[in-house]
């Protein structure tokens, strides 16, 4: 008796014997593994999608020199399309004027873009291509719209592609005589960003300097002239105390300053309050799962009572019956928390496969990835189990404690 694996076949005989109440006992546990599970598991995958959205909305303000402002056609400070990449212009200014814009007050970032030319290759695509040049170590918005995270910085003779152009990545292309690697491509933008070819800036002024690549007509592009700046805001910052500070501090008969609109903020927020509804639903979940299983606890120990004091009777020790009661209701405990988090999980994949989960959330649905989904399931484990074992800890107590001649006498 001393020797508990010996217990083991006791444990499975005891839960064979009920098989309709256990099943039961265990579709409660599957029931509280996969509300948890799915409402945390969706609730990140929403998060995700939020996430992704506003990391892809781009600059949040864009200084352009003066003359920029005519190509957008009346877009100004509300424009309503994310600002990824500036328009093609010839108008430039020297990217020294980061240095001004960085004094403002908000700013936490900025990244230079350089358009050089536009060109048509067929051998890339049917339509012109676009051709600029970008700061490798400041960017933040051509960064993530790449399919894949680049397994390092942009270097020399690397390019990223937008998702019109042809070739896939580590093929090379060839622009003016100048041969570059593709070092990653685009997801779509619906922009002009889709048939844009990204260099680094060094590259882009060796290209922009190489005969037949500018038009006759355009002006030369010296080393350190780029057609914008792309501003990033600080967490607390408000835009319009950025953008005027910035139009404080930049001449206004030099450059401009152009803004985003803001409108996934209110998405933003709403996800957040979306987390405390979902954790709301769950605390329910649990606190409602506890009389639950500690009433089917009591049951079975009060079924279970005889078998226990004859167990006594002959030797056994109370811990090792406290053991026994415990196991049977862990077993339970895991084997439905295993079947909630399976069925949970295949529910969301098949409702996610015709696109259901993204039509009926204001944003991207991205399924979480593996070892956020290894962690969800692990919080839906461990919260069934401590049901099980905070639930079945008085009447396996109880039993334990009970007397050979009493527990025979009075058992189910």
């Amino acid at each position: 008796m001393n020797d508990r694996m010996s217990l083991f076949p006791y444990i499975l005989a005891g839960l064979r014997n009920k098989p309709g109440r256990n099943i039961a006992t265990a579709f409660c546990f599957a029931f509280i593994a996969a509300s948890i599970f799915s409402g945390q598991y969706l609730l990140a995958g929403a998060a995700g999608g939020i996430g992704q959205g506003i990391s892809r909305m781009g600059a949040d303000h864009l200084v352009v020199p003066v003359d920029y402002m005519a190509l957008m056609g009346g877009r100004g400070p509300d424009n309503t399309i994310p600002i990824v990449r500036a328009e093609p212009s010839v108008f430039r200014f020297n990217r020294s004027i980061m240095d001004t814009i960085g004094r403002a007050r908000g700013v936490s970032g900025m990244s230079p873009q350089l358009y050089v030319t536009t060109m048509y290759v067929p051998a890339l695509a049917p339509t012109p291509i676009d051709v600029y040049g970008i700061d490798p170590d400041t960017d933040f918005t051509i960064l993530p719209w790449l399919e894949h995270p680049p397994e390092h910085p942009l270097a020399s003779g690397e390019v990223f592609v937008g998702h019109g152009i042809k070739g896939e990545v580590s093929s090379s292309i060839n622009l003016n005589r100048h041969h570059y690697t593709i070092a990653g491509r685009l997801d779509p933008t619906q922009s002009g960003a889709d048939t844009t070819v990204f260099l680094s800036l060094g590259d882009a002024y060796d290209l922009a300097a190489t005969e037949g690549t500018l038009p006759a007509s355009a002006p030369r592009i010296l080393p350190g002239s780029v057609n914008a700046v792309l501003v990033r805001m600080g967490p607390e910052a408000e835009p319009d105390v950025v953008e005027a500070d910035i139009r404080r501090l930049v001449p206004p008969s030099s450059a401009a300053v152009i803004g985003r609109h803001f409108s996934l903020d209110p998405v933003s927020r709403d996800i957040q309050d979306l987390s405390g509804v979902v954790s709301a639903i769950s605390a329910i979940v649990v606190l409602a799962a506890f009389p639950l299983i500690a009433l089917i606890s009591a049951m079975v120990a009060h079924e279970r009572q005889r078998e226990i004091g004859l167990l006594s009777a002959m030797g056994g020790k109370r811990r090792v019956i406290l053991f026994l009661v415990l196991s049977e209701s862990l077993v339970l405990a895991a084997a439905g928390g295993i079947a909630g988090i399976g069925g949970g999980l295949l529910t969301i994949a098949l409702l996610d496969a015709p696109g259901f989960l993204g039509n009926a959330v204001p944003v991207t649905f991205i399924m979480p990835s593996a070892m956020e989904t290894l962690v969800l399931a692990g919080f839906a484990m461990s919260a069934v189990v401590l049901i099980a074992v905070v639930s079945s800890l008085y009447p396996a107590f109880r039993i334990s404690r009970m007397s050979p001649y009493d527990a025979i006498r009075s058992g189910g």
